[in-house]
């Protein structure tokens, strides 16, 4: 017995559907995968920083008083100050 066009086209459509059906389930098994994946390994980073940083901090011994780095005091005002490799400033821009 001879199928019909429309009988054929509807095997085809349903052919179609099954097999985007198929290829939108692998999508989403990688997907979920791939998250899956990407959040251990985030928590591996994290929980090696945190390692990280406090294997750092046990190495130190704690700063107390004085800061880490030199801070330094401000030119008086009638001062230029001298910039290595740069020429003393004695003109001043007037607006």
């Amino acid at each position: 017995m001879w199928k019909t066009p429309k009988s054929r086209a509807e095997q085809q459509f349903a052919a179609a559907q099954k097999k985007d059906q198929a290829l939108i389930s692998q999508k989403e098994k990688t997907q979920r995968e791939r998250d899956v994946r990407m959040a251990r390994l985030r928590e591996l980073r994290l929980a090696k920083e945190a390692a990280d940083k406090a294997a750092a901090e046990e190495n130190e011994p704690p700063q107390q008083g004085a800061p880490t780095a030199a801070v330094e005091a401000p030119a008086p005002a009638g001062e230029a100050k001298e910039v290595p490799g740069r020429l003393a400033r004695s003109h001043t821009h007037r607006s």
